[in-house]
């Protein structure tokens, strides 16, 4: 069970340190390399120039959540910082934070290399990225039991029935090689695409469709579960053994062997700007339309009623099924936006971006200065499914080098120990790209 423990720990790791919301408050950025990521017919605001960079071109990461940081950081009487599953912190207080419904779609986007040349009426550019798109969704009650659990045990509150359903992990990882290109028509339009070839790292998903722990009849302890496991990863190995008939998952044995690829897909970026008036643009772009085939590694299943066990370990007992191809859609993005150039001063506009994904809506105003062509520096404010945000980012284009910072949710409350007390978007996007 501690291998299972030490690779669940590894896999959340990958998922909160490095899968892809695209920084939106971009959008409202003058002269920004990599506006085309956002919408592939980005206007062309800027002379012709030539880019590239290697490893620090933009990094993209976001949580979108309608957890805070404070739901699961408590403070205690020594005034020390714990976990909120801990013994010392209430039950009360802890589940005091939480929703009936707890979302949580940790997303990366890692650039590893990318160039390109913008003219005057076309633009091409090439990245190879690293992504990432996780989806967690989990009921107040199984916080309930795992926090009731951990802190008795399961054996000692016999009287109690510990029950959930359809809680649901599903994890996306992969490389992307992606070339866009986009043109001028006349004076007013710009069309625009981006072809992508996927290479799937790691795959998997954790549907607990039911599961329950209760009391049994003489003095025992069991309970009732159906569950299901997929992974698709050419770098995990897991035995099986047989007992009793079935071949189980042996977590005890899980270790990790060669790098390969365990899925292979495609995708397409697609966009238009139009220019209707002198200073007014508006855009529509549709991002990550495609999807990736997972060739499974590992697919088993949690099935008992009544059963009798000893441990935790007993109840998460996964019988091994055959594998097969398990194709999935890639999380996608559709923007709308539009922006307005002021008459009076050309270094200031104002804009409003939209944006539709499966698990997230958002409106989003901003504002942009560029005192100097060198420097741009925007503001947001947002509307979205988790909430409000604020954003805000700064773009430095000076000869050879293009240097960008933002992030799209700001934090104003917080702890003293600098712990955010508001829930809603984190995201936070640099980078550095050679420009000339």
């Amino acid at each position: 069970m501690k291998r299972l423990f030490a690779v669940s720990a590894l896999l959340a790791g990958i998922l909160t340190s490095a899968a892809a919301q695209e920084f939106k408050t971009s959008y409202f950025l003058d002269n920004y390399v990599y506006n085309y990521r956002l919408n592939p017919a980005a206007s062309f605001e800027s002379k012709p120039f030539t880019f590239f960079s290697v490893g620090l071109g933009n990094t993209s990461v976001s949580i979108p959540t309608n957890l805070s940081v404070s739901s699961f950081i408590f403070k205690t009487p020594e005034g020390n910082l714990t976990w909120g599953l801990a013994s010392s912190v209430p039950t009360e207080k802890f589940l005091g934070g939480l929703d009936k419904d707890n979302f949580l779609a940790p997303q990366l986007s890692l650039n590893v290399l990318s160039f390109g040349r913008q003219s005057d009426d076309w633009r091409l550019a090439f990245e190879v990225n690293l992504r990432s798109n996780s989806y967690l969704y989990a009921p107040y009650d199984f916080f309930a039991a795992f926090k009731n659990g951990i802190n008795d045990g399961l054996k000692n509150n016999k009287k109690d029935t510990y029950s959930f359903q359809n809680m649901h992990f599903n994890t996306s990882n992969y490389a992307e090689i992606a070339a866009s290109y986009s043109h001028k028509i006349g004076d007013n339009l710009i069309v625009g695409g981006t072809a992508k070839a996927l290479l799937g790292i790691l795959g998997g998903s954790f549907d607990i469709y039911n599961m329950a722990a209760e009391p049994l009849p003489g003095d025992k302890y069991g309970g009732t579960a159906n569950a299901e496991v997929k992974i698709a990863s050419k770098a995990l190995d897991i035995s099986t053994a047989v007992v009793e008939g079935k071949s189980l998952y042996n977590f005890e044995t899980a270790g990790f062997k060669g790098f390969g690829f365990s899925g292979y897909g495609f995708g397409v970026d697609l966009g238009v700007t139009w220019k209707p008036i002198d200073g007014l643009e508006i855009g529509l772009s549709a991002l990550d339309l495609g999807m990736i085939s997972w060739q499974e590694t590992h697919h088993g299943y949690i099935n008992y009623e009544k059963k009798q066990f000893n441990d935790v370990e007993d109840a998460l007992e996964i019988e091994a099924v055959e594998t097969e191809v398990n194709t999935t859609m890639l999380d996608y993005n559709i923007h709308l936006s539009t922006k307005y150039r002021m008459p009076f001063y050309e270094g200031l506009s104002v804009g409003l971006l939209g944006t539709y994904q499966k698990h997230f809506k958002e409106a989003r105003l901003g504002l942009d200065v560029t005192p100097i062509s060198a420097i741009s520096i925007a503001a947001s404010a947002a509307i979205n499914t988790y909430g409000t945000d604020f954003g805000a980012a700064i773009n430095f284009r000076f000869p050879g080098v293009n240097l960008f910072l933002g992030a799209d949710s700001i934090y104003f409350k917080m702890t003293p120990e600098m712990i955010p007390e508001t829930r809603g978007l984190t995201n936070l996007t640099l980078g550095l790209a050679i420009a000339f």
